[in-house]
């Protein structure tokens, strides 16, 4: 295979073979550069989401932002002449579906009325649900880390809520709610990996999410200038990017080699939030950050190698 960018984007399109006889140094060099890219994109995205709550309604946003990747999609399907149906696995495609509903509603909510960077670094706490999932549903045995790292974890959690001074409560538990969906979801997504291209892995929730909420859009549509397009265009071209280079990615290399440098996000979060919207973290934000981020990194270090 001709080692270039534009090859290796064409390969990964469909399920990767070619990038995956690469030596395993080259190819954990992609994956980090996928997972950079990634965190980028989903920083530019959750800037153009916060632009995009002043102007749009909510079901508006979540419209939009699947309905350009699944047009995207659609035409790599017919360019490609990849098969659009699932090979099997169809009750695991609907469940994906309807979590991704609820971790999307979930994340967008949480990002609308907190700081980027407080949204982010509670979205890690996915990596502390998934322990117990695990424990749950593959049967995976219950340690002393994981207890560890779920009370570390709640307390940084509750750090970052700030009950005791009236901090937006609410926002914080749903962002909870997603980081619990996505966790789920992750699950779902490392075995569906593992027999299906990542073009269909990525399509069935954008479809998902236009028709289930095409109607409440249309029940509560705000008027489009030009701006408002333009935010709504890039939120589903940069969250169209984020997810390809992030399940492309995990199909190059070890999960627990790549779960640090997920932590990117966060950097890129805080940066934009203070350059963009004057979000400084203050002494006991950095605290619960921190305390997230250690118990979160420790799930991915000593737990299951699942996404």
């Amino acid at each position: 295979m001709s080692e270039t960018p534009f090859a290796f984007v064409k390969d990964l399109l469909i399920d990767g073979a070619n990038v995956l006889k690469l030596p395993p140094d080259k190819r954990h060099k992609i994956a980090v550069a996928l997972i950079l890219f990634s965190s980028l994109s989903m920083a530019c995205m959750m800037v153009l989401l916060k632009l995009g709550a002043e102007r749009l309604s909510l079901w508006q946003i979540i419209t939009f932002k699947s309905l350009l990747p699944m047009l995207v999609l659609l035409a790599i399907f017919w360019v490609k002449q990849i098969k659009i149906l699932p090979n099997g696995y169809y009750g695991l495609y609907l469940l994906r579906v309807i979590l991704a509903v609820a971790a999307v509603v979930c994340w967008i909510y949480s990002i609308t009325y907190l700081p980027l960077g407080i949204a982010t670094v509670i979205s890690f706490t996915k990596g502390i649900f998934v322990l117990w999932l695990a424990a749950v549903f593959l049967s995976e045995r219950l340690t002393a880390i994981k207890i560890i790292t779920t009370v570390v974890g709640c307390i940084g959690s509750f750090i970052i809520m700030d009950i005791s001074k009236g901090g937006p409560l609410i926002a914080s538990l749903v962002g909870l709610a997603g980081a619990l969906f996505a966790a789920l979801l992750s699950i779902i997504i490392k075995k569906l990996a593992a027999s299906e291209p990542t073009v269909r892995l990525m399509f069935y929730p954008q479809a998902g999410m236009t028709l289930f909420f095409f109607i409440p859009a249309a029940l509560n549509w705000q008027p489009m200038d030009g701006t408002a397009i333009v935010l709504a265009s890039g939120i589903g071209l940069f969250g169209l990017i984020s997810q390809w280079c992030f399940i492309s990615a995990y199909r190059l290399t070890d999960v627990s080699a790549l779960a640090p440098i997920e932590y990117s996000r966060l950097i890129f979060a805080v940066l934009t939030g203070a350059l963009i919207f004057s979000e400084i973290p203050s002494h006991f934000d950095i605290i619960g950050m921190l305390l997230i981020v250690g118990s979160s990194y420790a799930a991915f270090r000593f737990g299951p190698r699942v996404l």
